[in-house]
């Protein structure tokens, strides 16, 4: 088995990077559809504790590139390519960083999943993070990773929530159904489950098993 490496994240905070990659990993997951690890490799470590009761149906591994060894960390990517060896998908949650071991975790990515919120704030991090992902292509001759702007923590009634989609199209890259602003997510992680646990048949997981959909035909 060699399995696909998901990296999410952005550059900036608060873009609801680590609910969309908790809940992402745990869809493909349900089911037993696929054998999936969830790799925690942001410090601040919201998706280690997220698992810290038990619930989620996949395991979290915590690996930050900071107890890696710093930028760059040939560990911490061979720690990835050894998980990667074992399950069908790793999902990682990358940290909102800009550096060699961000890159280097792209380099070995199939597919950059990267929340984004509508705000002025986060569209500029985002430039930033289409410009990393741009030269890890370009260390490859494959023109990977693919990459999905998701519209996260939308909030339909604001005209920027109205025209988030729009605006993203403007990077040239997919862009996936918006996940909306809802509070059955901060409930989940309090409770400790994803949200297809939480909240079966809810809104919320009907928009994260949509995006969980499209991640799992990614080459």
């Amino acid at each position: 088995m060699s399995g696909k490496i998901v990296a999410v994240g952005n550059l900036k905070g608060g873009t609801g990077k680590s609910t969309v990659a908790v809940n992402v990993a745990c869809a493909l997951a349900s089911g037993g559809r696929a054998k999936v690890v969830l790799v925690d490799a942001d410090g601040q470590g919201t998706a280690t504790d997220w698992g810290a009761k038990g619930r989620l149906g996949v395991s979290v591994r915590s690996h930050p590139f900071e107890e890696a060894g710093g930028a760059g960390s040939a560990a911490w990517n061979a720690a990835v390519d050894e998980l990667k060896a074992g399950h069908d998908f790793v999902v990682v949650d990358l940290p909102p960083q800009l550096g060699d071991a961000t890159l280097n975790a792209l380099v070995g990515a199939n597919l950059f999943v990267v929340p984004v919120t509508a705000s002025g704030a986060d569209l500029k991090a985002t430039a930033k993070a289409i410009d990393l992902l741009r030269r890890a292509r370009a260390l490859r001759d494959d023109r990977r990773p693919a990459c999905l702007l998701v519209p996260s923590r939308v909030d339909r009634r604001t005209a920027a929530g109205k025209e988030i989609e729009a605006v993203l199209h403007d990077f040239g890259e997919p862009v996936a159904p918006a996940i909306g602003q809802r509070t059955v997510h901060v409930d989940a992680f309090t409770a400790g489950e994803w949200v297809g646990a939480y909240a079966p048949r809810s809104v919320a997981h009907d928009e994260i098993e949509v995006l969980a959909a499209i991640v799992r035909r990614v080459k």
